[in-house]
């Protein structure tokens, strides 16, 4: 039983379509279905699969196409290639609330609501991928509690709970669980079994007391179906409401009920009979789904039944304790339909089964398995009018009779036990009913009606592959040696006909016959049994012939070992002469260039093996389809002359690993075109979580319509993954992003990814598409924005800062080499300056030099000489001066007494005292000797007079020491005036003649020169 999702997918009209194609098949097809059905084959879903237990209690599809299966450990996810398992963990209390789901359900946000064995209701959140646990009732935990659920339903904003202790519900507006009591049973809660929604709104609650109407908005309860459940016990179990409104209800032991809703009446009801191996496989039923053609199926634990609507037929499917490709486990727990009409079986032990029943195209039977022999190999078959079916195989010759399920072996006279065994190769139905075996050990013959192969006619060490039998009742025998012709009546040869592998026999009229051989193809004449006509194999085109079959047109369609299959129009009278050949080898889209046998359907396609697939042509157009394994064929390969094609229209091809059935109708294009969705991404091949810190994902890819990736990020990788569970594996994707992409990139299902690096920055669109196994693309790619931001430096105002750093260095550099050169001038200037300063310094001290009395420090003569008459024409204004010259007395006295050190150091004293005693502007210098001569401007003689008195008195009163001897000097000085208009010579005479007159009266004086 399952849910519809809240949305239907584009897909799902392009089916709908397909099922009005479906739903009005014509009378033989309907029997041909039930070979189908009975012979399907599953696929499963387990522990070796990555499935977390071998238990699939419940199963969903959710809105986004995951499948959901609870297990007794562990919630999974499966997305068609990969399962993810969710599991309870103690330290996490947001993770699931018990690993035993019981039941699944989906409201319209897409969360997931699981019911656990135990532990009560949990919700999944699948944007943060996070459980919240809902306590059903304080305090009641374990098995058989009100935490113990069965069954949910979402109906009017509330989950409704079916438990082993009563039905209760949820409120979503307020996230509280409340009990809703049944009428007459508020003392003993009941068991509630299931919950299904009706065509009226209201919910049929199932209990042990019957079942309920529910109104999901006002809670009232009202017992429904009274007159009939208490007929059978009243308890009811699970129930399901198919699309002819009838419902199923399965009784706690007196099987299921087939109800009419609209008139309330009991149609039908099946039971369990030990002896009918097709009747209900157990007295009650856990679980109904419908299939595309309105047939339910129903599983027990005692296994899995399909009532064939059309027909009104209950059968069972074998599992795989019979058939190997069967169901993988008896006891069914879960049955559940998805939105493309796959059927997912759920199973105690056995995992999960799933199949397409509308793509199931070729049935697989396996005469082996019945026998319990390894080998499978089947080489040959016919079927009698009466519906009996006949099987070579490598353990011999195997029958099934029209009223049977299983084959038995047909044992010889001489051996009678399948260890002695014979193998068969060519089978041939005479017109008498005789079956004659070409075998390991002779020709044979089985009588109509025998259970016994008569004992061989012809032995050879040579098998015979085909047998014909012409119009005159002579068996025609190819083998690999040779073609012989038999006469069964007398048991006898009648001729022999040297062509080596004469696998292809086909007759013309009642005198011709065509044998297809190694290196050509031979016109016979019948009676005479004569080579009439050669068609040279070398001369055409091909080598060695395995099958000849005439169409309803006339053309004959040739198989050979490597050449591919040709279509041959015959010349005038059936000759070669003028015969038109036209070849389909792999080059024109076959698997495989070795053919093993043709037919031809009702439509007029031309069927045949290769040893790759079971392929079809059409010769209106040539359109060539090739069906292997994927679609229900063996890829093993298949047997030269193996095949047949019986009144209904089946056509049987035998190979490897057993026979391949089908009906040209069932082969149908899938008309369910995938979907993608976004499964995973990676930066830098960095797995992205959702809400991750370095993650741009703020929730699961699969929810997520816009990307911002960060400029830090080089490397982007998207994973995707489609809806379709047909066949994920041959599901081919395509991709590309606009702008980027010229053409769209095809891939694989195993590289389900798009790696893309380096992308600029800027805003695209990633589309995925995927085509289903026969080839159909989605109508309408998935998309996926992407905005791949940019660097700080590919910005605008990157660039304008980047402009600006440019602009700045470019400056900069301009500046500092403008400053280097600057400096560059500076430095030289510096270098000329103080070059220059060091000359002028130079220039300046040799010109101090060369005005300075080196003992003393004063000016020398020289100096004196220039100093006075810039002096006294200062301004150009002529000033009068007084000059005064001195002499220290006795001064040769010290050179001789205490040596010319000591007069040096007298001269440096009388220096000092000078400096000490003159004005700023008075000019003195040392004139020669003991002598010193003193300009002093702009001073007449009177004032003069004054300063060289003091002078005078401060030499005769300074004291020095010269090695610890007290020594003291005196002056004699002569004092003149003098202006410009005087010379320096003229003006010294007479102050000279004033020094010499004070020497001569006493020294240690003042004396003014006369004027």
């Amino acid at each position: 039983m399952h849910n519809w999702p809240p949305t239907i997918p584009l897909s799902a009209v392009w089916l709908a379509v397909f099922l009005l194609i479906l739903s009005c098949p014509p009378a033989a097809i309907a029997d041909n279905n039930l070979l189908r059905y009975r012979s399907m084959s599953f696929t499963n879903l387990s522990i070796d699969q990555g499935l977390s237990q071998v238990s699939g209690n419940a199963i969903l599809q959710d809105s986004k196409g995951f499948i959901w299966i609870g297990t007794q450990d562990g919630l999974n996810r499966f997305d068609g290639y990969h399962i993810k398992i969710f599991r309870h963990d103690k330290d996490q209390p947001e993770s699931l609330g018990r690993d035993f789901v019981s039941a699944l359900a989906e409201d319209e946000k897409g969360h997931i609501w699981i019911g656990t064995r135990g532990r009560g209701l949990d919700e999944y959140n699948p944007l943060t991928e996070k459980f919240r646990h809902h306590q059903i009732i304080h305090g009641a935990k374990g098995r058989g509690s009100a935490s113990d659920v069965k069954k949910l339903l979402i109906r009017q904003q509330r989950v409704f709970i079916g438990t082993l202790q009563g039905l209760y519900y949820l409120d979503m507006a307020d996230n509280l669980i409340r009990e809703v009591r049944i009428p007459g049973l508020q003392i003993n809660r009941s068991t509630i079994h299931d919950l299904i929604a009706m065509p009226a709104g209201d919910i049929l609650v199932s209990t042990d007391w019957g079942l309920f109407s529910l109104d999901p908005v006002s809670l009232q309860l009202e017992q429904h179906y009274l007159d009939i459940t208490a007929r059978y016990g009243l308890a009811t179990h699970a129930l399901f409401l198919d699309s002819k409104k009838r419902l199923w209800i399965s009784t706690a032991r007196n099987g299921v009920l087939l109800v009419d809703i609209d008139s309330k009446e009991l149609l039908r009801r099946f039971e369990h009979q030990a002896d009918d191996a097709d009747s209900l496989r157990f007295w009650d039923a856990l679980d109904f789904v419908e299939d595309l053609w309105g047939n339910v199926w129903i599983g027990s634990s005692g296994g899995l039944n399909l009532y064939l609507d059309k027909s009104a037929r209950m059968i069972t499917l074998a599992d795989s304790r019979r058939r190997p490709s069967g169901i993988h486990d008896h006891s069914i727990q879960a049955l559940y339909s998805d939105r493309d009409r796959n059927i997912w079986i759920g199973t105690n032990v056995g995992g999960v089964s799933r199949l397409s029943p509308y793509l199931a195209r070729f049935s697989k039977i396996i005469p082996a398995n019945d026998l319990g022999t390894p080998d499978k190999r089947l080489l040959d078959m016919a079927k009698t009018p009466d519906g009996t079916l006949f099987v070579a195989t490598g353990n011999g010759l195997t029958r099934r009779k029209a009223d049977e399920t299983r084959f038995t072996l047909i044992p010889t006279v001489d051996h009678q036990s399948l260890e002695a065994k014979t193998t068969a190769y060519g089978l041939f139905i005479s017109r008498d009913g005789t079956l004659w075996v070409g075998s390991s050990t002779g020709l044979r013959r089985l009588p109509p009606g025998a259970d016994v192969l008569e004992a061989p006619e012809l032995t050879s060490s040579y098998y015979f592959i085909k047998i014909l039998e012409d119009d005159d009742g002579y068996l025609w025998l190819g083998r690999p040696t040779e073609l012989l012709k038999y006469d069964p009546r007398d048991r006898k040869i009648a001729a022999r006909l040297s062509i080596s592998h004469a696998y292809g026999l086909l007759q013309l009229d009642s005198s011709s016959l065509l044998v297809g051989g190694l290196g050509g193809i031979h016109l016979i004449d019948i009676g005479s049994t004569t080579i009439v006509d050669t068609l040279d194999g070398d001369d055409r085109g091909f080598n060695s012939v395995t099958f000849l079959y005439q169409a309803r047109d006339g053309s004959i369609w040739v198989g050979t070992q490597g050449d591919g299959l040709f279509r041959m129009t015959l010349g005038p009278g059936n000759t070669f002469k003028q015969a038109e050949l036209t070849f389909y080898s792999m080059h024109q889209g076959l698997a495989s260039n070795a053919i093993g046998a043709i037919t031809e359907s009702a439509d007029g396609r031309i069927w045949f093996t290769t040893t790759r697939s079971i392929t079809s042509l059409n010769p209106a157009n040539g359109a060539i389809q090739n069906y292997s394994d994927k679609d229900g064929a063996f890829s093993e390969g298949y047997y030269i002359g193996a095949g047949i094609q019986d009144d209904e229209g089946l056509i049987y091809f035998g190979g490897v690993n057993g026979m391949s059935v089908f009906s040209p109708d069932w082969i149908v294009d899938d008309p369910v075109t995938p979907e993608v969705i976004f499964s995973a991404l990676r930066l830098d091949n960095l797995p992205m979580e959702a809400g991750a810190p370095s993650s741009p994902l703020t929730k699961p890819l699969a929810y997520t319509k816009h990307l911002v990736i960060e400029p830090r990020w080089s490397s982007i990788t998207i994973e995707f993954r489609s809806n379709n569970f047909s066949s994920p594996e041959m599901v081919r994707y395509a991709y590309k992003i606009e702008g980027v992409d010229k053409d769209w990139v095809e891939t694989t299902a195993r590289e389900r990814s798009a790696n893309y690096s380096n992308l600029p920055p800027g805003n695209y669109r990633f589309l995925v598409k995927a085509s289903n196994p026969d080839g159909r693309w989605s109508i309408t790619p998935s998309i996926l924005s992407l905005d791949i931001l940019p660097h700080w430096y590919q910005t605008w105002w990157g660039w304008l800062l980047i402009f600006l750093l440019l602009f700045s260095m470019i400056y900069a550099f301009i500046r500092w080499r403008m400053g280097s050169i600057m400096r560059q001038n500076v430095e030289l200037e510096n270098r000329v300056s103080a070059r220059t300063k060091a000359l002028t310094e130079a220039n300046q001290l040799l010109a101090h030099l060369a005005r300075t009395d080196t003992l003393t420090g004063m000016l020398n003569r020289r100096a004196f000489i220039e100093l006075f008459q810039q002096t006294l024409s200062k301004g150009g204004k002529c000033t009068q001066c007084s000059l005064a010259l001195l002499d220290i007395d006795l001064f040769k006295s010290f050179n001789d007494d205490h040596g010319h050190d000591c007069g040096d150091a007298v001269l440096r004293e009388m220096a000092g005292i000078l400096r000490n005693n003159l004005r700023e502007n008075d000019i003195v210098a040392r004139w020669g000797g003991e002598e010193f001569i003193i300009l002093l401007p702009d001073t007449v003689q009177s004032d003069a007079a004054d300063i060289m008195t003091r002078l005078c008195q401060a030499v005769a009163e300074h004291r020095f020491n010269w090695q610890k001897k007290h020594l003291s000097i005196t002056i004699t000085a002569g004092l003149g005036q003098c202006d410009c208009s005087q010379p320096l010579e003229q003006c010294l005479k007479p102050v000279d003649e004033a020094l010499y007159k004070g020497k001569q009266q006493g020294r240690n004086q003042l004396v003014f020169a006369e004027a």
